[in-house]
């Protein structure tokens, strides 16, 4: 049996998940429709296999996963297109009088750069859904998110179409584990999500990082990975040692925790029965021993415990 090999069939099933086999009768009718709609609109070139549309008409999708881009690699190429043209064609939604991008921001913003005023464009007609589900695999695919905005763009999904991680899974072509993985970055400080971003720790240190059973030495140990340059393995054998001084401090401190609430119980005793006792134990077992001076004491603190020896 073939194994499943993530990305390879995410982005071509749902590009064509609205496109229907076409028979003869139906392709003169399409052939038909196109005509009397590039007739009726003037602002629309087609072009062989995509649309020219003008680049005021179309905008980002404000559910764009990705939210990072590289100025200078914009810079580079806007310059390629001026000189080249658009090689590769923006996809894009219909959305009342404006298109929405699917896939190309990054070739949107270089033809806004050096002011085009057409595009080549696909038009797709997606569901909201689908546009974002498309609009993430694309980026996945050209490796264009990171690891948070791709950890964001999943959870994103499941949490607005009430999604189970199988599905969203199966729908994107990916493993349920790597998605499980992925959306787990979500749990660490803000801090260590931002050093993944500028890429000094890997997601791979990121999962050492939540294996740390107190979450106090989450930044700590994100810091000692950087200053010393770790590779996964290497923290990965390290932090089994900051989890056993975590499990020996949290030892010490339930130790000096349960100390404590014995010595406030035992002061209590005293301003209680007025004499000297004495707990010897802990919060699971132990000894309360009340110390009497006389015969009149003993009998005092019978008469509080209510115990008649006649």
């Amino acid at each position: 049996m073939a194994k499943n090999r993530g990305l390879g069939k995410g982005l071509d099933a749902l590009l064509k998940m609205n496109i229907q086999e076409e028979t003869p009768e139906k392709s003169k009718i399409l052939d038909q429709q196109t005509s009397i709609e590039t007739k009726e609109s003037n602002e629309n070139k087609v072009l062989a296999g995509f649309t020219e549309l003008p680049l005021n008409k179309i905008f980002p999708n404000p559910n764009q996963p990705r939210k990072e881009f590289d100025s200078e690699s914009i810079d580079q190429l806007a310059l390629s297109i001026k000189n080249f043209g658009m090689i590769q064609p923006i996809t894009v939604a219909k959305a009342d009088d404006h298109y929405e991008i699917i896939a190309g921001e990054r070739r949107y913003r270089a033809a806004k750069q050096i002011n085009l005023k057409f595009v080549p464009a696909i038009v797709k007609n997606l569901s909201q859904r689908e546009k974002f589900e498309v609009s993430i695999v694309e980026n996945i695919q050209r490796e264009n998110l990171n690891p948070i905005e791709e950890a964001l763009a999943f959870s994103s999904l499941i949490d607005t179409y009430q999604m189970t991680q199988d599905e969203l899974a199966e729908r994107i072509g990916k493993s349920r584990t790597a998605l499980t993985n992925s959306i787990r970055l979500l749990n660490l400080d803000p801090q260590i999500q931002n050093w993944i971003i500028e890429g000094k720790i890997t997601p791979g240190h990121a999962r050492t990082i939540l294996s740390l059973i107190d979450k106090n030495q989450h930044i700590p140990f994100a810091n000692y990975i950087i200053q010393n340059n770790l590779s996964v393995r290497e923290a990965e054998k390290i932090s089994k040692k900051w989890n056993q001084e975590s499990k020996k401090t949290e030892q010490k401190t339930k130790e000096k925790k349960q100390e404590l609430e014995i010595k406030i119980a035992q002061e209590k005793l005293e301003q209680r029965l007025q004499t000297k006792v004495n707990i010897n134990g802990s919060n699971d077992k132990g000894k309360i021993m009340i110390q009497y001076f006389s015969v009149d004491e003993l009998e005092r603190l019978l008469d509080l415990f209510e115990v008649k020896i006649n």
